[in-house]
């Protein structure tokens, strides 16, 4: 394929797009990590997914223990997974979360790389007609304990009308980036804040529904979101499957992920 037209991060990377069904969510974070650590010189990958029923993901070293409610989770349906990267609680429920691994360096520093990729990612949403912006700076950036990810935005997230739209987080791991984020469809984060008693009330976040007045079918979105990536960060991009190393380096990393140690860091 054509290097794509206008890239701000001047990339030749050879990106893959890989789309997944709903899965649990250790799976979902053994994938991601496993990409990270099986990522090929001058690639990059794109995966799309979903999670297989509403979980709540927490950042690499947010607190968590004694926090939530794990009776009130499991009346609700919902479960618990911690995630590689740093960031706040996220509820993964009505969105569409995007990964992507890249080559350390490759769009400069952490800070602008985790830039341009909203930028992308703006583009992307921009292209169904949705207003959306970059969020400038936010003021000092919130500690791990600062409770729900959609709470605030912060300086680089794609907002709308000055909510967040888009939640990101972001490690380095050996040579390789990755950057993930959940993008909600519809609904709120209520439900989050109520399985954390002590957490005051918390505006809800932008959701597309309400930005288009409908929720846009995944594969119309997951295809404006590439677009918008290729036309910010560069290279040729095509769709692909998961290659064995990618798939062993996921399944090892299985058990690490459903771990409750893990998960709550007791």
């Amino acid at each position: 394929m054509a290097e794509a037209p206008g890239s701000l991060g001047q990339s030749t990377l050879r990106w893959r797009v890989l789309r997944d069904p709903p899965l649990p969510g250790a799976v979902n974070m053994a994938r991601d990590h496993g990409l990270a650590l099986s990522l090929q010189p001058r690639a990059g990958v794109l995966r799309l997914y979903r999670w297989g029923h509403p979980t709540v993901s927490f950042g690499r070293n947010e607190p968590s223990e004694g926090l939530y409610s794990e009776e009130g989770a499991e009346k609700e349906g919902v479960s618990f997974v911690r995630r590689p990267t740093g960031g706040r609680a996220v509820l993964h429920h009505q969105e569409l979360t995007y990964a992507l691994v890249f080559p350390l360096g490759a769009f400069g520093g952490l800070r602008e790389a985790y830039r341009l990729v909203n930028e992308g990612l703006r583009a992307g949403l921009r292209r169904l007609g949705a207003v959306v912006e970059v969020a400038v700076s936010m003021g000092p950036s919130l500690p791990p304990d600062a409770g729900a990810c959609f709470r605030h935005p912060a300086e680089g997230e794609v907002t709308a009308l000055g909510r967040k739209l888009i939640g990101s987080a972001q490690v380095r791991i050996g040579e390789s980036i990755l950057q993930h984020g959940s993008i909600i469809l519809d609904g709120d984060q209520d439900l989050l804040r109520r399985l954390r008693a002590d957490d005051e009330p918390m505006p809800p976040p932008a959701t597309l529904k309400s930005l288009l007045g409908v929720v846009p079918e995944l594969d119309v979105l997951g295809f404006s979101l590439q677009q918008g990536l290729a036309e910010t960060l560069g290279g040729s991009w095509a769709e692909d499957g998961y290659r064995s190393d990618e798939k062993m380096a996921a399944e090892k990393l299985e058990a690490h992920y459903e771990d409750s140690g893990w998960t709550w860091r007791f």
